[in-house]
């Protein structure tokens, strides 16, 4: 499945994305990653285009959108500025936590209340699930709440929280229960509450204007209603979502690749050696091709990964795997090969294929490494058998 088999209202809403990363985020991004830190420009420049509330549904203050919309509007904004999409799909994975416990029939003040914030695009959040020990297993988290009355009281520490010292709330993957994945809740509090502190930001190889936090949990004190859907149900919550947010990240990838790709088609035409364009260079034209061959690839296992979630269809999980995997595989390719087309100008900031590479080695790791991945497909392909 390819983006022109999309509906034109998705189309559309792509477009639009676009012209927002173009003329709106890219103008900031020098700044941005001279500064190396969280953008409250680009959080604004994301609320006010309707993207924070985005995922939330109609009947909740938001508007009716689904996987699809996502994924053009992070394909978008990646083909720009890789560290604005994070601030989206760490916020999106969050939120869609508050969603399914509406959806389950959840109806505190609190959370309806949340939700039409997130819709407004007034709050951005964070999901606090990984932890020193605690990356892919997400099952051995030990960050605990235990029941004081009417209060949750938690403590722990968090690693690695995309949005972390920046969000409006934060939804916590905590221990409530025994070892082990039945024990796990999701906690809902809000960022600034007393016991909530970012007590350093890492320093990392890319996503430069993306805050990612060590967050510290010390006798955080939040009401008893404030776990989202049932105690000991989170792991659940968190499983039913991992799939979107696997494609999601996969589009990120794309839109890293693409932009990548057509910068380097624009370079190949436009410098000259030894008389004659690089693009003349048979060398050239195949790193160029085999460029095009993984961009035209992903798009396609992409979007029919994510028209197979949408349908429910039951080799979505399986799909979304391999989106994620070719994708961010084809990503890390994609962007070097762009450095290598424009060579020693490659490596400098000057041109963006350098961040570009810097900012696509990140997504074959998060949401599930690309070996785990491998491992689920293979588990897959070994129970089921090919198609």
């Amino acid at each position: 499945m390819l983006r022109n088999h999309l509906s034109e209202e998705v189309l559309d809403l792509a477009a639009f994305a676009r012209e927002v990363a173009e003329r709106k985020i890219g103008p900031l991004v020098e700044k941005v990653e001279r500064d190396q830190t969280f953008s409250p420009a680009i959080r604004d420049v994301l609320a006010e285009a309707g993207f924070l509330g985005l995922i939330v549904p109609e009947r909740f203050g938001g508007s009716d959108t689904n996987l699809f919309d996502e994924l053009v509007v992070v394909e978008e904004i990646a083909r720009v500025y890789p560290s604005a999409a994070t601030y989206l799909t760490a916020h999106w994975v969050s939120s869609k936590l508050l969603v399914r416990a509406a959806d389950g029939g959840q109806s505190d003040d609190w959370l309806l209340d949340a939700l039409q914030k997130i819709a407004a695009g007034e709050w951005l959040g964070a999901l606090g699930a990984t932890e020193p020990e605690a990356g892919s297993d997400l099952a051995s988290v030990k960050t605990r709440s235990e029941l004081d009355g009417d209060t949750w009281v938690t403590n722990g520490a968090k690693r690695f929280i995309t949005n972390g010292g920046f969000s409006d709330f934060i939804a916590l993957v905590v221990r409530t229960g025994e070892a082990g994945s039945k024990g796990i809740s999701i906690l809902f509090a809000e960022s600034d509450a007393p016991g909530v502190s970012a007590i350093r930001y890492e320093h990392k190889m890319g996503l430069h204007g993306s805050a990612t936090a060590e967050l510290a949990i010390d006798n955080l004190r939040v009401p008893a209603d404030h776990i989202l859907g049932e105690v000991n149900d989170g792991w659940r919550m968190v499983m039913d979502g991992l799939d979107a947010g696997r494609v999601v990240v996969a589009a990120m990838a794309l839109g890293q690749a693409s932009s990548a790709l057509d910068h380097s088609v624009r370079y190949s035409r436009d410098r000259r050696q030894f008389g004659q364009s690089i693009s003349e260079f048979q060398g050239v034209q195949f790193l160029l091709a085999d460029m095009e061959i993984a961009v035209a690839t992903s798009r396609s296992i992409v979007y029919d990964a994510a028209s197979a979630i949408v349908e429910g269809r039951p080799n979505g999980s399986h799909l979304a795997s391999i989106a994620k995997t070719h994708a961010t595989d084809s990503a890390m390719q994609v962007t070097s090969d762009a450095v290598q087309v424009h060579g020693g100008y490659g490596y400098v900031t000057d041109f963006p294929v350098e961040m570009l590479m810097r900012d696509a080695k990140i997504h074959q790791i998060y949401e599930g490494t690309n070996q785990l991945q491998r491992s689920l497909i293979a588990r897959h392909l070994l129970r089921d058998g090919p198609r």
